[in-house]
């Protein structure tokens, strides 16, 4: 089988397309460590997993120390569409932007299931609910920036960053990004991320 290269540009209705393979890391270990020691003033995340019902300071450059993977510096994203959260079809785009990686997790959500009680034959509504949330397996990230289009293959929703795309997301302009994410059997989802994210790259990258 031929090998394709790491970064082929394409021109697609006046904008460029970028593939970019898992194998296109932009930086070593040793620069990631340099900017996780240079970020001792940032606020700190004990892990680099992503779950739907995570508490972190999302859109802002954070310090992150994971028992697994060591320490280095990383932006958590999320945008949730369909409504609400946890309504009834809705889904959760999660991402976590380092230098060497995207990592994205997508959540469908279904409908919550309430419970109840009765008192001298009256029906009182609990307080607690159970929600309901399947994973969706992305297999490919697409991200416009200005008129280029990067489009990331990768496993398990991580996929690696080179240093092309690193610089476009540092220089990328002070607004909303959109994203396309290709599920698993084809199905893609749109989403976008914030312009908090947008400006914490610059921190990152």
């Amino acid at each position: 089988m031929m090998k394709l290269p790491q970064t082929i540009p394409v021109l697609l209705f006046g904008a460029s397309l970028a593939v970019i393979s898992p194998q296109s890391a932009a930086f070593s270990v040793q620069e990631v460590a340099i900017v996780a020691q240079a970020s001792s003033d940032l606020p700190m995340v004990k892990s680099a997993g992503l779950s739907p019902d995570m508490d972190v300071p999302w859109s802002k450059a954070v310090k992150i120390v994971d028992p697994f993977e060591g320490e280095f510096v990383g932006v958590f994203d999320r945008n949730s569409l369909g409504g609400r959260l946890y309504r009834e079809g809705s889904k959760q785009v999660i991402s976590l932007w380092t230098p060497s990686s995207i990592r994205v997790l997508v959540t469908v959500n279904s409908d919550q299931a309430r419970s109840s009680f009765y008192i001298a034959g009256r029906v009182y509504p609990r307080p607690d609910y159970f929600r309901f949330t399947t994973t969706k397996k992305v297999d490919k990230l697409l991200l416009k920036v200005r008129k280029k289009v990067f489009q990331l293959d990768g496993s398990t929703g991580t996929f690696a960053v080179s240093k092309e795309l690193a610089t476009a997301l540092k220089n990328a302009p002070d607004e909303n990004l959109d994203i396309r994410l290709v599920l698993e059997g084809g199905q893609t989802v749109d989403s976008e991320i914030g312009k908090g994210t947008v400006k914490a790259w610059r921190t990152i990258y």
